[in-house]
């Protein structure tokens, strides 16, 4: 659906069919006060522990995401899992084929959001290192959703459309959706930003250092004693001094590369479009088998300019255009913006299905999924002037290389690369209760998994061909067993409270990698009601990807980087793609963790996390250049013979050895406010729809048979209904916290050299060393269909130390970002609509990214800044605004 279609669906009149449905009942409400209801919660997560957060559906409308992938990036700094391992996504507590089964949802669907720690991934037969999101969906829910948002920088220079349409059908345990998304954006250019390259060495530099030129491609700084002498050459217009042309003329002329010339056609951000579809079914086949199928398909591109080409002449002291008593080089750029053109096409389809259900006590799962990537890359590697030098060196009189010289060469044949990959996988996990003991069951986890990875990969580089086929089986087998030992309701060892240790086991056998195995172990102990305190272990292989072993390799041009050799920023080319020499990583990890709820009456939370990883052979992408790199790496970075730098081999490599130490702590907190809406009388009906009763969000719902679960899943009652004592009229406050302070963070990148500390001088990535502090803060209130989410992000400063005296040093200052959303949901605003009808089902949002327009300042320490580093390099967008309409009809 297209933003135009959005546009008339916004203002198409809400037809009775299309009402919200709620369960008809002749029964009258019955309030009765003095009496507590308990029952069970749906699709709560296996493994026992309790969420690091957890949102309900009231909670939930204060974000004012548009589905549900745009609230998982809002809640990014709750669902990142320390030890680096994205999350993994469950829907009723069960597994699911991918989270492109519900990244479209709408949030409106959810009736529970639970975050939990990463030992509760090993009861999925997941690895240790992930956060689980268990996303529980209402039991009856039906919606077709079309959102539209319109975003730019207020400096100008880029727009991009953004349009998602959702159509979602729930009915107990059977669902299906469709999902359709469009995106464009515009490419952002460098002369549409305070870009300064005057300082810049670029690759016209080095053709001209090698022959005498300096930096800008100026004639050399020797012949400038000859400016002024008169120099009679047939064709060139007289100077207006004395009639006749002087070297002045040629010095400001278009032999000179102009500022402009340097920035012209050179994109900080690409011109990219994508499109994707994708759908979801769910239904069970029978009372003890569930099913699932899902597929996309997407297909995306990009097209970016890597500047204007230049050429490197030699001009003969003979040739009748020169005023030179010798030969001298000269060059010129040229206005063929397509001779240093990149584009790139990708083509991505994937099918994934589920089957899950009871085997007598045991609980099974076997997932299947089939993914397919296609990229096609084409770089230009600018125009070959061989022809033009020949007729200079020739003499040519009709060939004039101050004059128009576009037709007199040719593009050079273009780099290009192309890889085609494809996953096959399957799974069977089974989870159930081993043997009952004591304190409870012990339950265990199984899985068994294979998976057919292989990749092809072709690319042509200066002409050279170069062929790639790798293919990967895998066979996997992993257990995880959790024993309670003590128990306060069973009362066994009652005093010291509820204690279980759980074991977990892995081993991959790989075709090309030989075996990689993983163990862990932990402690969950809860001495009294609302703490509980863990102690995980793990030692885990990890084998390289496909991707860092095989991509192909591509060559980008005219990259600007910072030389700490010589303290200036550089233009190279930047050699990435796959490095077959790859090792496996093997990586330690000890966690202790601690979740609070002070009070059983309000919803605030603490956590508390200590993590320790040493990892060895650690797999890693190319870091910043630094002297201690280069000595470690020279066989990675190629220069001239008087030291320039030319290329650098960015290639993933393997550091020797890393240690991390960090903390990380926060809360939740969230509660009620304002005056709620008066009682129903006995027999009258609270309003539908969000918040009210009649089925709605605030209410207990019972689910069906079976249940949204699965089949002969938990069923039972609805969760918590308006959450956190709210009741129809009331507003919801939602306010978290998260602090990481990373205590060590070393890199040796090979056996013998001195660690490099990230913290104290050293880097291994783009943007300076690690930041010791980082803080997330998140606020959002919501009421009456008015909202309004603020999200804060602060990072402390880092540095870069020069280990050579005579080369800068660099501070990187930190950063401070402030991102504020507003929304009104026009449906709960009931005088409007009553009015407009139209306006049911419409929400209208405003936010702002960056409200100051902070970035980050980089200066050496001569007081520079390097050309790489300048502000609209590293944040070419800085604040943006984002208008959002969305139009939902239950």
């Amino acid at each position: 659906m297209t933003l135009s279609a959005l546009m008339l669906l916004a203002l198409a009149p809400n037809a009775e069919a299309v009402q919200v449905q709620h369960p008809q009942t002749d029964e009258p409400v019955v309030v009765l006060p003095d009496v507590e209801v308990t029952t069970t919660r749906r699709g709560v997560a296996l493994g026992g522990q309790e969420p690091i957060v957890s949102y309900d559906s009231a909670q939930i409308q204060a974000f004012g995401a548009t589905n549900i992938g745009e609230l998982v990036s809002l809640l990014e700094a709750q669902t990142r899992s320390a030890r680096g391992g994205a999350p993994v996504f469950l829907v009723n507590g069960r597994r699911i084929s991918g989270f492109r089964e519900i990244r479209g949802l709408p949030p409106e669907a959810i009736e529970r959001f639970d975050v939990l720690p990463e030992e509760t991934a090993l009861s999925y037969g997941y690895s240790a290192d992930q956060r689980v999101v268990n996303v529980v969906l209402k039991a009856d829910f039906r919606s077709i959703t079309a959102s539209g948002t319109v975003t730019r920088p207020t400096s100008g220079g880029q727009t991009v459309l953004d349009n998602s349409d959702n159509v979602l059908r729930i009915a107990g345990s059977t669902r299906w959706s469709m999902d359709l998304s469009l995106n464009s954006q515009t490419a952002l250019f460098e002369t549409e930003r305070n870009i300064d390259r005057s300082k810049t060495t670029d690759l016209f530099d080095l053709q001209g250092n090698i022959g005498g030129l300096p930096r800008g491609g100026q004639i050399d700084p020797a012949l400038s004693a000859l400016a002024g002498q008169t120099v009679t050459v047939a064709g060139v217009p007289a100077s207006a001094a004395g009639g006749a042309p002087s070297l002045n003329d040629f010095l400001g002329a278009a032999n000179s590369p102009r500022q402009g010339d340097l920035n012209a056609y050179r994109t900080l951000l690409p011109n990219t479009g994508s499109a994707e579809i994708s759908g979801t079914l769910k239904k069970d086949l029978n009372r003890d088998i569930g099913a699932t199928f899902s597929g996309s398909y997407k297909n995306a591109s990009s097209l970016s300019y890597l500047g204007l080409p230049g050429v490197a002449l030699t001009l003969p002291s003979g040739n009748p255009y020169s005023p030179f008593g010798d030969d001298v080089q000269l060059f010129r750029y040229l206005d063929r913006p397509d001779a240093l053109k990149r584009e790139v096409d990708t083509q991505t389809a994937g099918v994934g299905t589920v089957l899950d259900g009871f085997a007598g006590d045991w609980r099974w799962t076997l997932t299947g999924a089939y993914d397919w990537v296609n990229t096609k890359t084409s770089t230009g590697r600018g125009v070959d002037p061989a022809a033009l030098q020949a007729s200079l060196i020739a003499g040519d009189p009709t060939v004039n290389p101050f004059g128009d010289i576009d037709g007199r060469v040719t593009d050079r044949l273009r780099d290009t690369a192309k890889s085609t990959s494809s996953v096959a996988n399957a799974e069977l996990v089974v989870n159930g209760k081993a043997w009952s003991g004591p304190a409870g069951d012990l339950t265990s986890t199984f899985k068994v998994g294979a998976q057919h990875q292989s990749l092809d990969s072709e690319s042509v580089r200066n002409g050279v061909a170069d062929d790639r086929s790798l293919s990967r089986d895998l066979g996997r087998l992993q257990a995880n067993f959790s024993l309670p030992i003590a128990s306060r309701d069973r009362g066994v060892l009652a005093k010291i409270g509820d204690l279980s240790a759980n074991l977990n086991l892995a081993y991959d056998e790989l075709s090309d990698f030989g075996g990689v195995s993983t163990i862990g172990g932990g402690l969950n102990w809860s001495p009294v009601q609302r703490l509980s305190l863990g102690v995980d272990y793990s030692d885990a292989g990890k084998a390289p990807t496909m991707q860092q072993l095989n991509d192909p390799t591509v060559s980008t041009p005219n990259t600007p980087v910072f030389d700490f050799r010589t303290g200036e920023t550089i233009e190279v080319a930047y050699v990435t793609g796959g490095a077959p020499n790859l090792s496996a990583e093997n990586a330690r990890s000890l966690k202790l963790s601690a979740n609070w709820q002070p009070y059983s009456a309000r919803d605030l939370r603490f956590n508390l996390a200590y993590t320790r990883t040493d990892t060895d052979d650690q797999i890693a992408s190319f870091p910043t250049i630094t002297p201690a790199l280069e000595a470690a790496l020279p066989e990675r970075f190629q220069r001239d013979s008087d030291g320039t730098l030319l290329s650098i081999d960015a290639r993933p490599l393997n550091f020797s050895r890393r240690e991390q130490q960090d903390v990380q702590w926060g809360f939740n907190f969230s509660r009620p406010f304002g005056k709620p809406n008066p009682t129903p009388e006995r027999g009258q009906r609270g309003p539908g729809g969000q918040g009210g009763f009649g089925g709605g969000e605030g209410g207990p719902r019972m689910a069906g048979p079976g249940g949204p679960g699965g089949p002969r899943g938990p069923g039972g009652g609805g969760g918590r209904g308006g959450g956190a004592g709210m009741q129809p009229g009331q507003g919801m406050f939602n306010l978290s916290l998260t602090h990481t302070w990373r205590l060590q963070d070393e890199v040796t990148i090979r056996d013998g050299l001195t660690p490099l500390d990230l913290l104290d001088g050293d880097a291994i990535g783009g943007n300076g060393g690690q930041s010791r502090h980082e803080v997330q803060l998140q606020a959002g209130a919501f009421r009456n269909g008015l909202g309004m989410f603020v999200n804060a992000n602060w990072r402390a400063g880092t540095h870069v130390n020069s280990t050579d005296a005579t080369s800068p040093n660099l501070d990187f200052s930190g950063r401070t970002t402030i991102n504020l959303f507003a929304f009104a949901d026009l449906t709960q605003r009931t005088k409007w609509v009553e009015k407009f009808p139209v306006l049911k089902g419409t929400r209208i949002g405003f936010g702002v990214t960056n409200i100051f327009d902070d970035r980050v300042s980089v200066t050496s320490s001569d007081g520079q800044t390097p050309l790489n580093y300048q502000p609209d390099f590293l944040d070419p967008t800085g604040r943006t605004f984002r208008i959002n309409l969305r139009k939902i009809l239950f």
